[in-house]
């Protein structure tokens, strides 16, 4: 039986995985049990880190602010290669916006590029590198 490795379905799944992750931070409902993260994430120099910290980083910027308003984002690209035995690499591209409200009556506007790099992973799209407005390793 053979996998279905066409191009589009890829890039389907990897702009449904990028939705996911940006309506799930708008909400601010990303946790350890987020579905569209990997277990591991890559940084620069080889570095790695594990889910639970990645996730613990996100909730510091969650519990910064009271709420995220008029979220909006566009995924203007996602792309992929496929590797050896079912294994992949690809990314999510686009442009992100959203009002930050703070418990002092004052908000930010959090806007600017974002990228999400991804990782086949028996099967599915995994989020391996965040690249989004104020998120920081």
């Amino acid at each position: 039986m053979a996998k279905d490795t066409s191009s589009f379905n890829h890039e389907k799944l990897i702009t449904g995985q990028a939705q996911k992750f940006i309506n799930a931070w708008f909400n601010k409902t990303i946790d350890e049990q987020s579905a569209e993260l990997s277990d591991h994430f890559f940084l620069p120099g080889g570095k790695t880190l594990n889910k639970k910290a990645v996730v613990a980083r996100i909730k510091r910027i969650f519990s910064s602010s009271e709420q995220f308003i008029g979220g909006r984002f566009d995924v203007v690209d996602a792309s992929f290669e496929i590797l050896k035995d079912g294994k992949g690499i690809g990314s999510a591209e686009g442009a992100v916006g959203y009002r930050a409200t703070f418990k002092n009556n004052s908000n930010e506007i959090v806007s600017g590029p974002f990228k999400l790099y991804f990782a086949l992973e028996n099967g599915s799209w995994k989020i391996v590198h965040i690249v989004f407005p104020s998120f920081v390793y």
